[in-house]
């Protein structure tokens, strides 16, 4: 999938924007302060329904102004066929936000989600591997809600289950109350887990093998836990540590817990590898999730790389945008100026944020 037309109104410091992006290679341009992230940012809200840089949407409106608004054509990859996207969010909280699908009105940002796959590599990107696990639970299931039609329900079913559950467990709700629950939970969970580790293990191959290119000079392990002991069945984990789960106010195993491990000559990659090196690991993660949903899926990922040059060499640079040129993905860069060396091909385009943005 491609954008070929992208419209931003009141983001941040973005007033009015209206761009006609290249196929490949899009460099954004300008001054710190002038808008590069936010316009990348505004194409990832597309893609994920929140920001990649602050949770509340109400500081991403521009000053003075009541909403902003998103919107993007997005041509498909199976089709000569192009959906027409966008999203407004207002400060009001009593204004709901407002999402639409070729006309079609929705208040549901998975309907977003579902049209446009967007990948993000920027300069706190690290959290995928410094982080707390969420960050690479939510990479696992990044993967997942696209590969399996089945995981979206999955989840939703389970978010619910676990909800109920550890309020009950608040409450100090008489333990068969409790259980009352605990097989469906179970057998969510473990259908979750199913999914998650055929994602991990469609992934693994092709992410070892982007690292050989990108660290060649580091073994690495790729290993999954599942958030309670392997082995044993999750409904009777839950039963013996239903105590224990009282005590604490919620759910302590389940594949909320889910964790993703990876090391490098035997050591954790967090404690081993340099912030360059960091992020040349993110990038091969993000590179081999967009190459497994092209070759699983037949869909194209949107990559946004917010300052390429930060913790990066020259060198690492042009073994990155030669693996996204070879994918042949759209890729909207940022950089404070016009000269940045990109694969030479006759779609790239220079975009200076600051003469793009209408007063």
């Amino acid at each position: 999938m491609k954008i070929s037309h992208l419209r931003i109104l009141n983001y941040r410091n973005i007033s009015s924007l209206d761009i006609e992006p290249s196929n490949l290679f899009n460099v954004i341009y300008g001054k710190n302060g002038s808008g590069k992230t936010s316009l990348l940012e505004a194409i990832s809200y597309l893609g994920y329904g929140r920001s990649f840089r602050d949770s509340r949407f109400q500081s991403l409106i521009r000053e003075g102004q009541p909403y902003f608004a998103i919107s993007a054509d997005v041509v498909r990859d199976s089709a000569n066929l192009s959906d027409r996207i966008g999203i407004c969010r207002y400060r009001n909280r009593n204004q709901n936000l407002e999402i639409s699908i070729n006309s079609d009105k929705s208040t549901r940002l998975v309907d977003l989600v579902d049209k446009i796959s967007v990948q993000v590599i920027h300069p706190q990107g690290i959290d995928l591997i410094l982080g707390g696990p969420e960050y690479r639970r939510n990479f696992i299931d990044w993967g997942a809600y696209y590969s399996f039609p089945n995981f979206k329900d999955c989840w939703y079913r389970y978010k619910k289950l676990l909800s109920q559950r550890n309020s009950m467990l608040k409450r100090r709700d008489p333990i068969e109350s409790i259980q009352f629950w605990d097989d469906e939970l179970s057998k969510v969970s473990e259908e979750i887990t199913t999914f998650r580790e055929h994602y991990i293990d469609l992934l693994k191959p092709i992410l070892l093998q982007k690292l050989s290119s990108f660290l060649p000079q580091f073994d690495f392990e790729i290993l999954f836990s599942k958030g309670w002991e392997n082995g044993l069945q999750l409904r009777s984990v839950l039963n013996l540590n239903i105590e224990k789960d009282r005590v604490l106010g919620y759910t302590f195993y389940g594949c909320h817990r889910a964790e993703l491990r990876i090391k490098c000559n035997n050591f954790s990659a967090s404690e081993t590898l340099s912030r360059g090196q960091l992020k040349l690991l993110v990038c091969a993660m993000r590179l081999s999730q967009g190459y497994l949903l092209k070759h699983q899926v037949g869909k194209n990922c949107i990559y946004l790389i917010d300052d390429l040059s930060s913790e990066l060499d020259a060198n690492s640079r042009m073994l990155l945008l030669n693996e996204l040129k070879e994918c042949d993905s759209q890729v909207f860069l940022t950089n404070i100026t016009k000269n940045l060396e990109i694969p030479s091909c006759s779609e790239n385009s220079f975009i200076n944020i600051e003469e793009s943005i209408e007063p």
